[in-house]
């Protein structure tokens, strides 16, 4: 695919490197000349130094031979602006970050698709998205949805007191075969592997599991959880990402109080909000943790618009008791020391907001959905060409041309998802999330493709 992308910043410069590596032809138009030479020295892409809304630089980029294009500026009108640009010249998809509410709410004025938006990503239902997997999966090391959240993935760190602990992958499948699941990793000692059917779980391991929401309380039972677990959660922040996660958390959570520094913020959050309690105060006082208990929250949720407010209040929040606890920051270079200090989950809103592109270009188009910790396993997506050397016959007639060390996770049919066994037959048009060692992507890749 031909791909142009405007935007520079960590959101645009960490799609370019996802893409790139898919083998699309990109383009980058960012106007600060700095950032594009940071840009350059990283990646083989074509890079453009100046503005994005500019016809004669879009011409430069290629748009009259584009794709896609993916506006994620930090400016929604600019964004906009070069999708509308982009729709005059035909590209057929046009991706736009756009922040503010006029232009995405149901009561909005403005049509967005008829200024030439086909997709919009908003950053904070992202970020409240990405969120919402942890408190929805408590104790999970990793959490990743896909398919609009109908297929998850989570990762556990297993335990002596869970039930999974001492039995092999084999007999958790057999014992739970109308609630479908598949374990894609594991972590031992700090090696990753794709197990089989033989593989026994041990204390210590590390597991990650794939699964259809339906099967998501089984899940979690193997490791002695249940989504009841969490009745009260504590949410620190005057940002607009703090209201809307409070409004998410209420419709399935108990109990949920918004601590709110400012005093105005705070107001509009009691006249918008139902079923929240909501507090004025700040989370970094240790008398407001304990005015709220937080020694009985199941989750205490950092999402102020300062790094380091969000970093402080969480660190007070654990010493104080609260079982889990989640910041929102934007810095990306030090996430092992939060986590090494305290920090359950760092969420990182651009990251994310990469992640939820990447995801919308993938459901139609091969590519990397999610690395597996820092370990050498990936997940992803293919769709199986009508010639392809593994189409139209059983898995286990084929098993010995798919790469040793990669299994496929599930395949997705319509709107159904199958957990395949030795029985299943992969037909043309089935999109596949296959987890593989990245050393076979691109071995993996050519067996799904047409042999013609």
């Amino acid at each position: 695919m031909k791909i142009i992308i405007v935007g520079g910043g960590i959101v645009g410069s960490s799609l370019a490197e996802h893409l790139e590596k898919g083998h699309h032809d990109i383009s980058l138009i960012e106007i600060d000349s700095r950032t594009c030479q940071n840009i350059g020295e990283r990646l083989d892409i074509l890079i453009i130094c100046g503005s994005g809304s500019s016809p004669r630089l879009l011409e430069q980029a290629g748009i009259r031979n584009a794709d896609m294009i993916i506006a994620v500026s930090p400016n929604d009108e600019l964004n906009i602006l070069v999708c509308a640009i982009a729709q005059q010249y035909g590209v057929a998809t046009r991706i736009a970050r756009i922040r503010s509410n006029e232009f995405r709410s149901e009561d909005a004025t403005i049509n967005i698709g008829k200024l030439g938006v086909t997709l919009i990503i908003d950053p904070e239902s992202v970020v409240v998205d990405s969120i919402t997997q942890f408190v929805e999966t408590p104790g999970a090391t990793d959490a990743v949805n896909f398919q609009n959240g109908n297929v998850l993935m989570r990762g556990y760190t297993v335990s002596e007191d869970m039930p999974i602990v001492n039995r092999t992958l084999k007999d958790i499948r057999q014992h739970n075969r109308d609630n479908p699941m598949l374990f894609i990793a594991a972590i031992r000692g700090g090696k990753a592997t794709i197990p089989d059917g033989d593989y026994e779980i041990k204390a210590g391991d590390d597991i990650f599991g794939i699964f259809p929401r339906a099967s998501l309380d089984t899940y979690l039972g193997l490791f002695n959880r249940t989504r009841k677990d969490v009745d009260n959660i504590i949410i620190s922040g005057d940002s607009r990402t703090a209201i809307i996660l409070a409004d998410t958390l209420s419709k399935f959570v108990p109990h949920v109080v918004l601590v709110d520094p400012d005093a105005d913020h705070a107001r509009h959050a009691a006249d918008v909000l139902n079923n929240v309690e909501i507090i004025h105060g700040e989370c970094t006082d240790s008398s407001i943790l304990s005015e709220v208990y937080v020694r009985n929250a199941k989750f205490f949720i950092g999402v102020a618009n300062e790094t380091d407010y969000n970093i402080m209040s969480a660190l007070l929040a654990r010493a104080e008791g609260a079982r889990e606890v989640i910041a929102v920051s934007s810095e990306t270079q030090h996430d092992r020391l939060f986590t090494s200090i305290g920090i359950d989950h760092v969420i990182h809103p651009r990251l994310a907001i990469a992640r939820e592109i990447l995801e919308a270009i993938n459901r139609a188009q091969i590519g990397r959905l999610v690395k597996i910790r820092d370990v050498d396993i990936e997940a992803i997506r293919i769709t199986a060409a009508e010639q392809s050397p593994i189409t139209g016959r059983p898995l286990q007639h084929v098993r010995s041309k798919i790469q040793k060390g990669s299994i496929i996770g599930t395949v997705l049919r319509g709107e159904d998802m199958i957990i395949p066994d030795g029985n299943t037959v992969i037909e043309p048009g089935d999109q596949m999330i296959i987890i593989t060692y990245s050393r076979n992507v691109s071995r993996v890749k050519k067996l799904f493709k047409s042999r013609q």
